[in-house]
């Protein structure tokens, strides 16, 4: 078994959410929870591109330096230009608080609020 290879809902695995560079995982579980529930919306499956981030990776992507990346309450989600749009309004309907779309980039940058 890999490092940090384990379920934490029915459809991701702990390892999607971890530092590409050190492997630490840092993962707030309402954004687990919200991103279980846009999955179900959305109907097939979801590519977390960038989960957390530590405050190295972070800085090497040109992430800002608060970003919620960096506190387990933000993670990308590869999304095609042409269904952005919709699925910034499932995002939105399973309680994201900031949803960002990157067009060119084909992701969606997704966030909740720790509260």
């Amino acid at each position: 078994m890999r490092l940090n290879e384990f379920q934490i809902t029915e459809n991701f695995s702990l390892r999607e959410f971890q530092c590409p560079c050190c492997h630490t995982v840092m993962l707030h579980p309402k954004l687990a929870a919200a991103l279980q529930k846009l999955r179900e919306a959305w109907g097939k499956p979801l590519t977390v591109t960038s989960g957390y981030r530590c405050a190295r990776h972070n800085a090497e992507v040109g992430g800002v330096p608060n970003s919620r990346h960096m506190r387990g309450l933000a993670a990308d989600v590869a999304v095609p230009r042409a269904k952005q749009e919709k699925f910034r309004e499932l995002a939105r309907a399973a309680g994201f608080s900031k949803i960002l779309t990157y067009p060119a980039r084909n992701f969606v940058h997704l966030e909740i609020n720790d509260e």
